[in-house]
């Protein structure tokens, strides 16, 4: 999205990095191919990064003394990218450091490396500006940038013709994740809670949010179970949507949601949730690892707020008996479910306005001007 702008902004700017499909389609000249080295997770990354380290970071190194860009814009994913923040230091290159790494993090160790590696820093959370700030950095705080993605294109009627559904009661959304493992894990749990769910509340439709690219067969065979009920008219009483999960999101009464970016984007959108956490046994070792670094959840509506607002169901925890229980929690109480969307608005309300790109673009097109290279800069 960042390149988006920027191109829109001045058409003569020079953009060039690391970066995958949507990069490349935004303008940016691919340097070296992201596609392969995408983690998400500790163990994920550490897979990774060996082919980071030893192939793509010393390839970019050479690009950057061979272009001397006007400014270095990293993006996340520490890991990588602090080691390169700092190279670009020690070669003179300015950086703007966009969504940093712990920015979610409200107290611990101030991050002075960030300070001494960087000009300026784009972060998502406000007190990440203010720790920022008393570490030393350049930070603004920019608002996050998923306000900046979500869609509302139709309404629940419509939603569900595009699931292949009738009406009923009321709409549950269920959110396996979207890796390979993910949907493994997920999906049979999840629709085997949509059943009992269904045996306890019959006239309630299900929708299987897909990211684009899922395997659709593949999941139907996992959620068979579930995509075999009929209700009475012997209509379906559950289907899978690909593209339309804010719109899921937005009109569903509560659903099951993995752990990831996908609770976020609900609670944004309010919708009252259960999360859970399930997976390889590399993800349970992750999880272990995050339980001795104190960090107490693994939801990010909970690690934002500080506090337990949706149930996290994690391991062995997360029986398709446990999330029918907390769901059905959820469904048959108003009351309860009306707390958590208020609780939820105020996560929504501490990620600041949408419009987060726009700002980290004005900082971008400010520190190029300053450079000198407003007409013709290179990033």
């Amino acid at each position: 999205m960042l390149a988006t702008v920027l191109r829109r902004r001045d058409p003569n700017l020079s953009i060039w990095g690391l970066g995958g499909a949507r990069m490349h389609a935004a303008g940016v000249q691919i340097v070296a191919d992201s596609r392969d080295s995408a983690a998400i997770g500790v163990f994920n990354a550490l897979r990774v990064i060996p082919k980071l380290r030893f192939r793509v970071y010393p390839a970019l190194c050479r690009e950057l003394q061979r272009r001397r860009p006007d400014l270095v814009v990293p993006i996340d994913f520490g890991a990588f990218n602090v080691p390169m923040a700092r190279r670009c230091r020690e070669l003179g290159l300015r950086v703007l450091y966009y969504l940093p790494p712990g920015s979610w993090r409200r107290d611990g160790p101030l991050p002075c490396r960030l300070a001494r590696i960087t000009d300026r820093i784009a972060t998502q959370f406000p007190w990440s500006s203010d720790r920022l700030a008393a570490a030393g950095a350049d930070p603004e705080f920019v608002g996050h940038p998923i306000l900046d993605l979500i869609t509302d294109r139709c309404d629940e009627g419509t939603l569900l013709k595009e699931a292949g559904l009738s009406p009923g009661n009321g709409l549950v959304a269920l959110l396996p994740g979207s890796r390979s493992a993910e949907l493994r894990e997920n999906v049979p749990a999840i629709a085997r809670a949509a059943v009992l769910v269904h045996r306890t509340m019959p006239g309630l439709r299900f929708i299987i949010a897909l990211a684009p690219g899922t395997d659709c067969e593949r999941v139907e065979k996992l959620a068979r179970p579930l995509l075999g009920l009929r209700d009475g008219m012997g209509q379906p009483i559950a289907g899978s949507i690909q593209g339309y999960t804010h719109e899921l999101l937005r009109h569903a009464q509560a659903g099951l949601v993995c752990s990831g970016t996908a609770t976020l984007e609900a609670a944004i959108l309010g919708m009252p949730m259960v999360v859970l956490y399930r997976g390889s046994l590399l993800m349970y070792a992750e999880y272990i690892v995050r339980g001795l670094s104190r960090l107490k959840y693994i939801s990010l509506p909970n690690i934002i707020a500080q506090e337990t607002i949706v149930p996290e169901l994690i391991a062995r925890d997360a029986t398709p008996e446990a999330m029918a229980h907390h769901l059905l929690a959820l469904l048959q109480d108003p009351d309860r479910a009306g707390t958590m969307r208020e609780q939820l608005s105020r996560v929504r309300e501490s990620l600041g306005s949408p419009g987060a790109t726009r700002r980290t673009a004005d900082m971008v097109m400010a520190m190029l001007d300053g450079a000198g290279g407003s007409s013709d800069g290179k990033v």
